[in-house]
């Protein structure tokens, strides 16, 4: 079943594909459906506590955690059958879909699994914990926190910072990538790393920003300026000659020549863009063509054929005719 997020005078429910109405909106925060449960926040007697809700919004695990602090940030999702949660001495630990927990309440921060690892931090490091909640990489490193996801494991690797002194470096706060035991794969020689998707990660030496394969080769030439991960087979690339962003394949040439002032990557082949000189942002396809004009002046990615949008008037889910199957009153 799919759901999606509203927000009706200041609560949070959910809607099915349809548009209908299926979870009423009675809590005050929600997050996405991952395997097949929600985290969801519910006042007592005016404190927050956060749970687990199912897709007919019934509680499968008892709103009994702390409904504040780091949760409200990075939203808990359930992934590979565990979750992180904040417990009431206000820090993080992980609970399996029982409910229970698998590891103490220790960390400052903690994201969900990807690949059998988590990432965590104690006492301002990060490293990584199992799925049995074992610390298989010591917490040692450092992460760009406002884009923590990128040092999620992907395809094998995670990009984490080094600190000087650290395996030897010489040189300080680099990002390098390592494998699910901590061996360095990437030697520590960026200033920026993502994560890595469909074969590829975009990094950042300090001057130029490139992508890298798995092999750690750069297998074409270096970028003017910033790019963002591939998705379905496409990179959106900022064009430093032009000023303006376009998208290249995974040869490095453009396929959708640099036109547009701001754009997204393409989810469900479609893709968030806004032509230079406008004002409001619509959808283009793979050509650059575009299909639902630019109205919006919020629009975020297709994900199981809906997107969510705000124009002047309203805000709701689009089809991917641009019709609005859900719009706020």
């Amino acid at each position: 079943m799919l759901r999606y997020i509203i927000k009706k005078k200041g609560k949070h429910g959910f809607i099915d594909q349809d548009g209908q109405e299926v979870i009423k909106p009675i809590f005050e925060i929600v997050s996405e459906f991952n395997e097949g449960l929600a985290w969801a926040v519910t006042e007592k007697n005016g404190k927050w506590f956060s749970g687990f809700i199912n897709e007919t919004g019934d509680w499968v695990i008892e709103p009994t955690f702390s409904g504040y602090g780091w949760s409200m940030n990075e939203t808990s999702l359930f992934s590979e059958g565990l979750a992180p949660i904040q417990a009431d001495n206000r820090k993080m630990m992980f609970i399996n879909i029982s409910g229970d927990p698998v590891t103490d309440p220790i960390f400052d921060k903690a994201y969900h699994f990807s690949e059998n690892r988590a990432l965590v931090s104690i006492n301002g490091l990060f490293g990584y914990i199992d799925e049995l909640g074992h610390q298989v990489i010591n917490c040692e490193y450092g992460v760009n926190s406002a884009f923590a996801q990128n040092s999620r494991f992907s395809q094998g690797l995670a990009a984490v910072r080094f600190s000087r002194g650290q395996e030897g470096l010489k040189s300080d706060n680099n990002f390098g990538y390592i494998n699910k035991i901590g061996d360095i794969v990437f030697e520590p020689e960026n200033y920026h790393a993502n994560a890595f998707s469909e074969g590829f990660a975009m990094v950042n030496d300090g001057y130029d920003y490139y992508f890298i394969n798995l092999k750690g080769e750069i297998p074409f030439e270096r970028l003017s300026q910033t790019a963002t991960s591939f998705s379905e087979n496409l990179a959106n690339v900022y064009d430093h000659d032009t000023e303006c962003y376009g998208y290249i394949n995974t040869k490095g040439d453009w396929v959708i020549q640099p036109k547009f002032a701001s754009t997204f990557r393409f989810t469900e082949g479609l893709a968030v863009a806004k032509r230079a000189g406008m004002k409001s942002s619509g959808y283009i396809n793979k050509t650059g063509e575009i299909v639902i004009s630019e109205k919006f002046k919020i629009a975020l990615p297709f994900k199981n054929g809906l997107a969510y949008v705000k124009d002047k008037k309203r805000e709701g889910y689009i089809n991917k005719l641009g019709e609005f199957i859900w719009k706020s009153k």
